[in-house]
């Protein structure tokens, strides 16, 4: 009998699983990784690609990208890291970069505080700081997509000479990758252009593993992602972005490169590709954890990580979800409402009422109807209600070893894989390219 320890919220839950019965327990790959992150991060700093930090911020208005409090990674270590080198520049805007999230969060207090204290620290002056608010921070239109996407900006990020940007970097479900090009969009734009560009998430290479700067030529093809790299570039213009980027998986730094945007993203997207890509043979039965906090603080949040494993149960199969979802179905009011309120429709009717008329967040609620129509049955642990767990097309347990047992009492054969931090890895069937 094997303890299998998932994340789950703040802790763990451990399931016994019979050896001849666990296929795999996938999780990131944490080869070369090391707890020395602030090392790892300056040693990066001081060896950059293609651009210097120097180079980009020297006597220069600059503006500092941070990611939001949703992202699980070490934001006091890239601030601070950050901070050291940022003394050149003429005067300094921060801005965290929550997209369409939640504004006001501890999580984006916290990161607030952490760029004050090491301003002071490093003896930074002239600089502000700002929390992005999709719908009430003043924007200006900068330009329009190739595919239709008008491009409306944070205006406290247009009057600046430079970028500066602290990515971390991991799978997304329909961009991709997460990376620098989404603190840009859907970073700092309103929430009209994020809507707009998100409804290609439903475009079917919309997908994991895809993206414009893949070093593969083969798995450039993503819509949405294309789309915000257009955007981009239509916001940077001549300027020079530098770009921090980061691999973490808690407590460890698995790889980190500083330099031009688009050459460390390529990097960054083939570290992915050897750290977090994994080709499985299907299952009747897998176990998933989308890797605990803040991964699943709410369904919506947590639902990624289904989305990136999906593709490793069979048809008619069973998952169990692992999702503890301290924050209920959704962190924000219209992210329930065109979310979790979506799904509780019939579950044919959900796709194509979407596609007749996208509104954001809808995506989440098409690509889940998706799934739990392939696929037998959907089990969650999680502190939401039965009520609103049931009413999702989902069924609660507050017993997870008893699933497990049921599935090797009905098949003694039974083969059930296991996904932990399932938001930060990409699974593809064996034999896939």
């Amino acid at each position: 009998m094997l303890d299998v320890k998932l994340r789950y919220g703040k802790g763990h839950i451990t399931l016994k699983i019979p050896e001849q019965n666990l296929a795999e327990v996938v999780q990131p790959r944490k080869q070369d990784a090391s707890k020395d992150i602030s090392g790892v991060v300056r040693r990066a700093l001081e060896t950059p690609i293609g651009l210097t930090l120097t180079e980009a911020i020297t006597n220069h208005r600059v503006c500092v990208l941070i990611e939001d409090g949703t992202r699980a990674e070490p934001h006091e270590v890239l601030i601070e890291e950050l901070a050291r080198h940022l003394g050149a520049a003429k005067e300094l805007t921060f801005i965290i970069t929550t997209g369409s999230h939640k504004v006001d969060s501890p999580r984006n207090r916290q990161i607030t505080k952490a760029i004050q204290s090491s301003c002071q620290r490093h003896n930074l002056h002239h600089y502000q700081i700002r929390v992005h608010d999709a719908l009430n921070s003043p924007c200006t239109t900068v330009g329009t997509t190739s595919r239709g996407t008008v491009v409306n900006v944070n205006n406290f990020a247009l009057d600046h000479d430079a970028f500066v940007i602290a990515a971390d970097m991991k799978n997304h479900y329909f961009a991709g990758y997460s990376n620098a090009i989404k603190n840009f969009l859907p970073g700092i734009c309103d929430y009209t252009t994020i809507e707009t560009n998100h409804s290609l998430a439903l475009e079917p290479n919309s997908t994991f593993g895809r993206h414009p700067l893949h070093p593969n030529p083969l798995r450039r093809t993503n819509p949405c992602a294309e789309d915000m790299l257009e955007a981009t570039h239509i916001i940077l213009g001549e300027r020079p972005a530098f770009l921090l980027a980061t691999i973490t998986s808690e407590p460890y730094i698995l790889w980190a490169a500083s330099g031009n945007l688009a050459q460390v993203t390529a990097e960054g997207i083939e570290r992915i590709d050897k750290a977090a890509s994994f080709y499985v043979t299907p299952t009747d039965h897998i176990i998933v954890s989308p890797g605990g906090l803040p991964q699943d603080e709410s369904l919506y949040n947590a639902q990624r990580g289904l989305e990136l494993v999906k593709h490793a149960v069979r048809d008619k199969g069973e998952i169990l979800f692992l999702a503890e979802c301290p924050k209920g179905a959704a962190p924000t009011p219209k992210a329930r409402k065109f979310f979790y309120d979506y799904l509780t429709k019939p579950l044919p009717s959900i796709l194509p009422s979407i596609r007749e008329k996208y509104v954001l967040y809808s995506h989440k609620a098409g690509k889940f109807a998706e799934l739990i129509q392939r696929v037998r049955k959907i089990w969650i642990c999680s502190t939401l209600s039965a009520q609103q767990v049931e009413a999702v097309h989902l069924s609660p347990t507050s017993t997870p070893q008893k699933i497990v047992d049921d599935w090797i009492r009905t098949n003694p054969d039974a083969q059930i894989l296991a996904f932990d931090e399932a938001n930060k890895i990409a699974v593809y069937r064996a034999g896939d390219n």
